[in-house]
Order: structure tokens, then C-alpha cells, then sequence
């Protein structure tokens, strides 16, 4: 996606801009009904889109009618932009059929693989996830049918420049300390689901700041290890109280459509070490190293 030729700073709602980024977790682990900070609203000329949560969107997405199909150039997984329309209401989605499972070592460009993945499910999961832990940085991903084959449909976040844009026009964020928050968020979510992907563009920066993670099809191998733990070392305490609250229960239930049941148990091995690995960063550097 990128980012339109018009100056990037002119103010647009972006989507998905929740009221409150870091609540304190429920007893329990449950899905967060987001509510969002204002309708919202494009105004790039051809939508209006006045939802209120993540679930109203959920079932725009799912009912929609799609008028227009066009591949997209970038990726590797051959993802396709629908126009969606229901009502007076049109909005760009993005559709994903890849479901690519080989066993042993796969031979890529960027070299060897083991246990190679790259499958639509994991896109919606990994949206169920970041509901579960209450992250509010993965856009609204649901599962639906289209040519006769299933697959992801996320949301389309307008007005957004990728964080390749970002470095290449060399702009500097407004507020340093929030948006090294949100790069520590999203090194702990990676690790979590251990996420062979990520790259600069597949960070996409709103207007405001805000950042949301995409293209999640290569994550939640069975590996038992912290991917990237060398950049964990700041951490936001209330994802981590969610986190440390996720069981095999609550996971089968929300994303179990979509993960293996050893891809489960596996994440949860992933969780008990960033789970120590937080103990003992906070044991040896105290609040210096979280937030909240």
C-alpha cells in the first residue's frame, strides 16, 4: 500500500484508533468489544464508514458486497484488493486464499526453512490474538469465501505510510517515547507468534502515529523459542498481564478454527518464556523497563 502523492500530513481519521491503547485486563482473558474514539469516517471521496467497534466493521466484512477485484503488486502471497459495498457505504478489503504447509526444509530466496507456513488462517488468528491480549494493532481480519475458495478479508487502512515510506522521507515521530512504545508492542506480539515476516513494509503508520501490524500468513510455527529476543527489553505491563492470562482453553475457543492444536500448545511455550524473559528484565532494571 502506499501512501498518496498529496503531502502525507493532511489530518484524515484513520481506522481503528481505539479510545484507550493499554486497558487493564479482565480477570479472565476475553475478546475487547474496541470501542473506537470517533466514527470512522473516510474522506478520501469515495466511502463513509461510520463504525463504532471492530465488530461492526467484523460484520461489514463478512456481509459486504464485493463490486470490484484487483491484484495487488506488493506481497508474496498473491493477495487481492475487493471494493466492498453495502448501502452508501464502499471500503477497500484485502483477500488472502494462500494456505502453503510443507514439512522438512523448504529452500527460499532468503534461504533455508524449516517447518515452512504461509496460510490465510494464521491472518485471522492472528487478529483473534491481538483481541484476546487487547493489542488494538492488528486491523479487523475475518475469514470469507470468494471464488469459491475461503480465505482472509481484512480491512484496507487508508491514509497510511509504511514504515519503508517513513525511513526513506526521513521523518521523525512527534512523540519518541510513544512510538518506541509501540515498537516494543509489536516485538512482543511477534515474538508471541513467532513471526517470520516482518518487515518495513508490513508496519503501516497513521497520520497520528498509530501503528498497525499486517500480513501475518508466515507466523505461529511450532518452534518453542523467542524469535528476536534480542529486542526484547521494554515492555508494556498491561499486554503482558493479558498475556500472561492467555490458556489453552481461550485460545482453542477463539482461534482454534484456524491454528492446529500443537501451534496452540507451542505458542503457549512461547509465552512462558517471554514471560520469564519479563521477570527478569523487571527484576534486573525495574520500571525503567516498562510501561504502561
Amino acid at each position: 500500500m502506499t501512501i498518496p502523492k498529496s503531502a502525507f500530513f493532511v489530518l484524515l481519521l484513520c481506522l481503528l484508533h481505539p479510545i484507550v491503547q493499554a486497558e487493564t485486563p479482565p480477570t479472565s482473558v476475553t475478546p475487547a468489544s474496541t470501542t473506537l474514539s470517533k466514527n470512522i469516517t473516510a474522506t478520501n471521496g469515495i466511502y463513509s464508514l461510520p463504525f463504532h467497534s471492530r465488530e461492526e466493521i467484523e460484520n461489514f466484512l463478512k456481509s459486504a458486497k464485493i463490486i470490484k477485484d484487483k491484484m495487488l503488486g506488493e506481497g508474496i502471497t498473491n493477495p487481492h484488493k475487493l471494493t466492498l459495498e453495502e448501502g452508501n457505504i464502499q471500503r477497500y478489503g484485502v483477500f488472502k486464499s494462500i494456505d502453503d504447509r510443507r514439512f522438512g526444509i523448504t529452500q527460499l530466496s532468503g534461504g533455508a526453512e524449516v517447518d515452512f507456513k504461509d496460510s490465510w488462517k494464521f491472518e485471522v488468528a492472528a487478529y483473534e490474538l491481538d483481541k484476546l491480549i487487547r493489542l488494538n494493532m492488528v486491523p479487523v481480519t475475518v475469514e470469507r469465501a470468494y471464488k469459491g475458495s475461503k480465505g482472509s478479508l481484512q480491512i484496507w487502512v487508508p491514509n497510511c505510510m509504511t514504515e519503508d515510506d517513513r525511513l526513506k522521507k526521513n521523518l521523525t515521530p512527534p512523540d519518541r517515547l510513544s512510538w518506541r512504545r509501540e515498537l516494543a508492542k509489536m516485538h512482543v506480539f511477534d515474538a508471541l507468534i513467532y513471526n517470520s515476516d516482518r518487515n518495513q513494509g508490513n508496519l503501516l503508520i497513521t497520520s497520528d502515529w498509530k501503528l498497525f501490524m499486517i500480513d501475518h500468513s508466515r507466523t505461529f510455527k511450532n518452534l518453542d523459542i523467542l524469535r528476536g529476543a534480542q529486542d526484547l527489553n521494554y515492555f508494556s505491563r498491561s499486554m503482558m498481564d493479558s498475556i500472561k492470562k492467555l490458556d489453552k482453553a481461550s485460545l482453542m475457543q477463539h482461534c482454534g478454527h484456524y491454528l492446529m492444536t500443537t501451534e496452540i500448545e507451542t505458542m503457549l511455550k512461547r509465552r512462558d518464556l517471554l514471560v520469564q524473559l519479563y521477570n527478569k528484565v523487571l527484576a534486573e532494571r525495574g520500571d525503567a523497563a516498562t510501561f504502561p
